[in-house]
């Protein structure tokens, strides 16, 4: 058996716990790290790119890729899905929450997209794109703004347990931009895997983590 460098941990169990602190907490995360003020530009994390409210995208309705981290490659075919999964996610715990409270007419609005990506064939960039703008205008702008500032709170968090692990397989020290996206990503990195290898896929049909993030949110809507 393959040994790793000094002071690397094995990626799977770092990984596993990582996911664990990050994206187990549901709504007490959703309490704990929802900002009190828009962007919060105090959330820093040493010895990393930081990016304060220029990385969040201002037009066509997308998510930023994680801070520092551009993809490129099949990254960047799967970043659009990957950030539609966790704005799905972020949009549940918050109105799970309490802390975003749509209307009648967003809860329609917002049921109807949901029922869409439940039943889509596929996904991928074009589609997952579209369908985070139609998401996001279906909020007012000061709810809007709190869902990209609770993601945003999200990714600071994952950023800061990374620095305090370095991350290695048998096979050498995993990619960080990989690694970021693994733990943002509802399903971490199995979903991200079987989006690299088939980028159209549509993990509300295929994954059983997300399949039950958006029936969750459904639930929330018809209330």
């Amino acid at each position: 058996m393959s040994r790793l460098p000094p002071g690397f941990f094995p990626a799977r169990s770092v990984t596993a716990a990582l996911l664990t602190l990050t994206l187990g907490a549901g709504s007490a995360l959703a309490v704990a790290s929802a900002p009190r003020t828009p962007l919060e530009p105090g959330l820093v994390t040493p010895g990393l790119p930081q990016a304060g409210p220029r990385t969040l995208p201002l037009t066509g309705g997308q998510m930023a890729a994680p801070s520092g981290l551009l993809p490129s490659g099949m990254l960047a075919d799967v970043t659009p899905t990957t950030s539609l999964l966790a704005t799905v996610s972020g949009l549940r715990d918050l109105i799970r929450a309490g802390t975003l409270k749509p209307d009648a007419a967003a809860r329609d609005a917002l049921g109807a997209l949901g029922l869409k990506l439940r039943d889509a064939p596929t996904l991928g960039p074009q589609v997952s794109t579209q369908a985070q703008s139609d998401l996001l205008a279906a909020l007012t702008p000061a709810q809007e703004q709190s869902l990209r500032a609770y993601l945003r709170a999200r990714e600071v968090r994952v950023q800061g347990l990374l620095t305090r692990a370095r991350i290695a397989t048998p096979d050498g020290p995993v990619s960080p931009a990989r690694q970021v996206l693994n733990l943002l990503t509802p399903g971490g990195a199995a979903v991200v895997s079987a989006l690299v290898r088939e980028p159209g896929l549509n993990p509300y049909r295929a994954d059983g983590v997300n399949r039950e993030v958006l029936r969750a949110l459904l639930a929330l809507l018809d209330r």
